[in-house]
């Protein structure tokens, strides 16, 4: 105690205290110092460092010398190739020390205890490389993500009986909008027979979509990998955007699951038909108006219908905070524990809708090439006995068939008969595995299934690249001081974001300031375009800032690409063009130097096109206010000056133009505001279903022009709502006219009822039928009307389908 009285004067040199170097380990040294800095701390308020002596404040001097010792170690550490599978977990502790030095002035006992934490891992790992497998209970973990080589946490609650020889269930669970892999997860202990995983999902907010959906994947696959886990038993579960996230991964890789428990959920934008096969149990308040039950009472009642498994426990009085409904929880685990996967063999039916290239696979079906169109790619098969497949193929030109996995008998000749054709014939013994691929109107096998030397095109947009693969961003250093910065503020704005939106610094936040939209743990990587090496352009997709003039790698690329920005107009390689002075372009395709690695490619002659949030970046994200899920859009092209809606354009599978824009009518001269763009768009849904009102959300201002006359085609405007589903529901006249009113006084509500409901022509008791895409219109309504209907469905009908039939007649 004399000793750290000493060192409460700053005068005195920590380093006049007893040194016992040869008694204490480096990591007990450390350990030491720490405790006396976080002491002096604790009593002054100023940050001694062991490693230099004296006492400062702690704005002037960080623990750098403690740190560097520490990093100095981890680095040794990380080129040893026994160490391999705590790489992830050292890079994170290495980045939380790091960020937490750098936060000192605020926090520097802490910053202190984020250096030794990374001390003594370290230090333990190098002196037992077999340390993985004598971890128990609850750890928090990481990985190392191939997309920028960082450590991504989660956490892992080992079973409390694991045994390597018996391998365990896995259960992933992943938090809502403002959580992470911690917050979430307080207070978990070790169960029998089965691991507990709390994903972060790179972010806070990320809704489990491009990276975020990638963590995810990648943290099942490092347990996996790891651990011994019973490939039959690894179950999806969440609450709010969890439970999006549950029915997302669940519809996208169902034969990964064996089931999915969501928690006020929402599974409105997903193909239900590909969750035919995985169990679900799913909690909702119906009083939730954050997110409303609708998103899951249509959906669900549509997969019922389709023969799904389902349990839905509805109840009342929680809101949205459905997690404190005990015994629907209760019910809902005990469920869990009983739910296995199918044997691959035994799944006789598959329904499975490919929105994006990211997710093609459903079973032993796969689409191994889009058709023509820029729309999702549908296979419904039927193993028929006696070896006959009934496959329906819709928008697919070519369909892999994993014959080993599926309920054929392999000795067997197999039969396929195509949307009802007269089958063609595969003779026995069956390959492993098939193409069966479109040749003309007629179909055939293919055993050699060549790959062409270009990766081939799927919808998908710039989402596409975020798929858990190498990424690097690459800003143009060429220009006015105004473009260069710039092309920089983009770059920096695109680092922060884990899927192709570029985010800024606005909206909710953390305690750390991060906000709940943006990478917690890390930034992506950037370059200039002169630090680029020829090893980054093969290993790497690429986001590359600025015009082939302002950015050398796009000048590289450019001969080759089948755009370019010239002189303020867009002109593609088959001539169509579009004049303008201040254009922004946005472009997904394969690189010409990597043909297996994609850029999306964002140019502009005004700096204002590449600021933050900006306009290309959001359509090709999945629509302005992520409209959709995903896209289809390949070319985007709009006004940096004026709030209209983008030109677009798609390829097919080979990268060629699509044709038939020049054949697609030009909206009428009556839609030009967007008040009647939405009002358009609620005269299509209601002609699709027949609905007597439609609710829908405006695009900007309800008075401002939204239109570029002589441009804006219906395709420009359907291809915004990309396999967006249209749901209906009943209201009764008193039930409308309220929600009119409510309407009428929600501050700040984009919502419209068309036609206007006008009080005297509606019978109070007479049931209307009611129209609403269910993407944010359906959101909004929940959350400004405060109704959810009984008798709400999804419709069958999809937004754009309604669009290109009905609109060119309006």
């Amino acid at each position: 105690m004399a000793d750290l009285q000493r060192t409460l004067n700053p005068r005195v040199s920590l380093n006049a205290l007893p040194k016992l170097p040869l008694l204490m380990h480096r990591s007990v040294r450390l350990r030491l110092g720490v405790f006396l800095a976080a002491a002096i701390w604790a009593a002054t308020g100023l940050w001694a460092d062991p490693a230099v002596g004296g006492v400062v404040a702690p704005a002037s001097l960080a623990p750098d010398p403690l740190l560097a010792e520490a990093r100095t170690a981890a680095e040794k550490a990380l080129a040893r190739p026994d160490l391999l599978a705590y790489r992830g977990w050292i890079k994170f502790l290495r980045y939380e020390a790091e960020t937490a030095v750098a936060r000192t002035a605020k926090v520097a006992p802490a910053a202190a205890e984020k250096v030794q934490r990374l001390a003594d891992w370290v230090a333990r790992i190098s002196a037992d490389p077999k340390i993985l497998a004598t971890l128990t209970g609850p750890q928090e973990w990481a990985y190392e993500s191939p997309v920028d080589d960082s450590g991504q946490p989660f956490k892992i609650v080992i079973p409390s009986d694991y045994d390597p020889a018996h391998p365990a269930a896995l259960s992933v669970y992943m938090h809502g909008y403002s959580g992470n892999h911690l917050e979430h997860s307080v207070g978990w202990t070790s169960k029998p027979g089965v691991f507990l995983v709390s994903v972060l999902g790179r972010s806070r907010g990320g809704g489990y979509r491009a990276l975020s959906e990638a963590d995810v994947l990648q943290v099942i696959d490092y347990v996996q990998a790891h651990w011994s886990i019973d490939p039959n038993r690894i179950s999806l579960n969440g609450g709010s955007m969890g439970g999006g996230g549950t029915y997302r991964l669940g519809s996208r890789y169902p034969q990964r699951f064996s089931s999915g428990r969501p928690s006020c959920g929402y599974a409105s934008l997903i193909p239900v038909g590909n969750l035919l096969t995985l169990p679900l149990y799913a909690t909702h308040s119906a009083d939730d108006w954050t997110v409303s039950i609708l998103h899951e009472r249509g959906p669900l009642a549509r997969l019922r219908e389709l023969g799904g498994k389902v349990i839905f426990d509805e109840t009342n009085g929680y809101g949205h905070a459905v997690w404190n409904y005990k015994e629907g929880n209760e019910r809902g685990a005990a469920w869990e524990k009983l739910q296995v996967r199918p044997d691959s063999r035994t799944v006789r039916r598959i329904d499975y809708t490919a929105t994006d290239g990211a997710a093609v696979r459903g079973w032993w079906g796969e689409v191994a090439e889009w058709g023509a169109a820029a729309r999702p790619a549908r296979f419904v098969l039927v193993a028929d006995t006696a070896n006959l497949l009934h496959a329906e193929l819709t928008n697919i030109n070519r369909l892999r068939l994993r014959l080993a996995e599926s309920p054929f008998d392999p000795a067997q000749a197999l039969q396929v008969s195509v949307n009802g054709a007269v089958p063609v014939t595969l003779p026995a013994p069956l390959p492993a595995e098939i193409v069966l691929a479109r040749s003309g109107s007629a179909w055939t096998f293919d055993a050699t299934d060549a790959a062409p030397s270009w990766r081939r095109h799927t919808p998908g947009g710039a989402n596409l690249l975020y798929d858990g693969e190498p990424l690097l961003i690459v800003y143009g250093t060429h220009g006015t001081e105004a473009e260069v910065s710039a092309m920089r503020a983009a770059a920096e704005a695109a680092s922060k974001s884990p899927s192709a939106a570029w985010v800024d610094d606005s909206g909710d936040a953390g305690a750390d300031g991060v906000p709940h939209s943006q990478n917690l743990y890390g930034r992506l990587p950037t370059k200039s375009d002169t630090a680029v090496t020829d090893a980054d352009l093969v290993r790497c997709h690429l986001v590359l800032i600025g015009t082939a003039a302002q950015n050398s790698i796009v000048a590289r690329l450019a001969p080759k690409l089948p755009v370019r920005l010239e002189n303020g107009a867009a002109t593609c390689s088959d001539g169509v063009s579009f004049p303008g002075s201040h254009l922004a372009l946005g472009l997904v395709h394969y690189n010409p130097l990597a043909a297996d690695r994609l850029i999306f490619w964002v140019a502009s002659q005004d700096p204002a096109a590449y600021a933050a949030n900006s306009a290309v970046a959001a359509v090709m994200n999945g629509g302005p206010g992520y409209r959709g899920s995903v896209t289809g859009i390949d070319l985007v092209v709009l006004d940096c000056a004026a709030q209209t809606l983008p030109i677009t354009r798609s390829f097919d599978s080979a990268w060629n133009w699509l044709a038939g824009r020049e054949t697609s009518p030009l909206l009428p001269t009556s839609i030009r505001t967007g008040g009647e763009v939405a009002d358009a768009v609620g005269r299509a849904i209601r002609a699709a279903t027949g609905a007597d009102f439609a609710i829908t959300d405006n695009f900007g201002p309800a008075d401002k022009s939204a239109v570029m006359a002589e441009w804006t085609r219906v395709c420009d405007l359907s291809a915004l709502y990309y396999h967006t589903p249209i749901g209906v529901f009943d209201l009764t006249g008193a039930e409308l006219q309220s929600a009119a009113q409510r309407l009428a006084t929600a501050k700040g509500s984009p919502l419209a009822i068309s036609p206007a409901p006008g009080g005297a022509k509606l019978v109070a008791d007479h049931h209307y039928r009611v129209a609403i895409p269910a993407d944010f219109s359906l959101w909004n309504f929940g959350s400004d009307v405060q109704l959810a209907p009984a008798s709400y469905r999804l419709s069958g009908q999809f937004v754009d389908d309604a669009l290109e039939r009905f609109l060119a007649k309006d």
